[in-house]
């Protein structure tokens, strides 16, 4: 039973280990992460993915590049394609690739995005992950995963004495 539990608290304790640093680590070089909750990205940014954004400056930005930005006078963040440039009013056009009307074409967003509400470009994503970031830094998750783990290593050193025992 004590290598059961001592290899269980292994595992969680090198995942937990794994999460920080998928989680938190890409802060340490300048990147943002945040979880896709819309399908209008699919199939480049599916639902659930966590993607990773970088911050850019507005001369950066190509018309066909997606982009992670504030939706104006609100704190909502999305993700959309860049069609257009307005460099004269500081603005970009986007739209969803995968928001279609009836005939299939893309419909374009209806506020232009400022440049000064542009977070950054998304350089990589990892699908699904995105589902398991929302579970365990939910104020729910983050108690589960420390009282878990503090179980896990109280049954374990509960067997280790019990071994010193017998």
């Amino acid at each position: 039973m004590k290598k059961v539990t001592s290899v269980i608290l292994n595992i969680i304790i090198f995942v937990e280990v794994i999460l920080i640093i998928i989680f938190i680590g890409p802060n340490l070089f300048g990147l943002k992460t945040f979880v896709v909750t819309s399908g209008s990205m699919e199939p480049l940014y599916p639902v659930g993915s966590l993607i990773y954004v970088k911050k850019v400056k507005p001369e950066e930005i190509n018309v066909n590049d997606a982009i992670t930005f504030y939706i104006k006078d609100t704190d909502i963040i999305a993700t959309h394609q860049v069609y257009e440039i307005d460099e004269e009013n500081k603005q970009l056009r986007t739209q969803g690739i995968n928001n279609k009307d009836e005939n299939g074409e893309v419909i374009h967003d209806a506020e232009a995005v400022n440049f000064s509400s542009v977070i950054g470009k998304p350089i990589f994503c990892i699908k699904y992950l995105g589902y398991i970031n929302r579970l365990i830094t939910s104020t729910p998750g983050i108690y589960f995963v420390f009282f878990a783990t503090i179980i896990i290593i109280l049954i374990n050193y509960i067997l280790e004495k019990r071994m010193e025992v017998e």
